[in-house]
């Protein structure tokens, strides 16, 4: 006797939990749609300014080789990500070769201290000045996207709805922390 009452009323609350997940993702939805659009034009105005940055790259190697032989392996490595950056395809690779690049143009950075010529070198400084600038505009454009994913992100954590957002398509996006170029001067 005792037993079809627990029975009866652990079902009834069954059912008022999933009714109550059902709204909660209901009312959720179209924020998490509006979240994951966000992320996905700032992802697209990344990969924009991306290409912008990779545009001015074969310009600096060139004025690079041009003030001073003896950084073919930096100059290659720096080409080939600028490569991979440019193919379409899987997000965690293309934010790879941004890094590379970033740590190209480190490395490039610290070359300007040990030969202070190379920045009074015409070819080279116009071309740095603008890489520099659009780096500026590749670190923000990054940022915009790790803080859209990371709200995202964060509506999907949000219980009970977080038990039906799977069902529905709404999985975690990836956050990219930033490189290694420091754009800060």
């Amino acid at each position: 006797m005792f037993a079809p009452r627990i029975i009866e009323f652990s079902f009834s609350l069954l059912v008022a939990f999933l009714i109550l997940a059902t709204l909660s993702f209901l009312s959720l939805r179209p924020g998490l749609r509006q979240a994951r659009s966000e992320a996905q034009a700032e992802w697209n105005a990344f990969i924009r300014v991306v290409q912008d940055r990779n545009e001015l790259l074969p310009g600096l190697i060139q004025a690079i080789r041009g003030f001073e032989s003896g950084h073919a392996k930096l100059l290659e490595k720096l080409s080939e990500a600028r490569s991979v950056s440019m193919q379409p395809g899987k997000p965690t690779r293309i934010v790879s070769a941004v890094d590379e690049i970033d740590r190209g143009l480190a490395q490039i950075d610290k070359l300007l201290i040990s030969r202070p010529r190379l920045s009074k070198y015409p070819p080279f400084s116009r071309h740095w000045a603008n890489i520099v600038r659009i780096s500026r505009r590749v670190d923000s454009k990054r940022m915009g996207y790790n803080n859209s994913v990371r709200l995202y992100n964060g509506l999907l954590q949000a219980f009970p709805q977080s038990l039906l957002a799977p069902i529905f398509g709404f999985v975690r996006l990836t956050d990219y922390p930033m490189g290694g170029f420091s754009t800060g001067k």
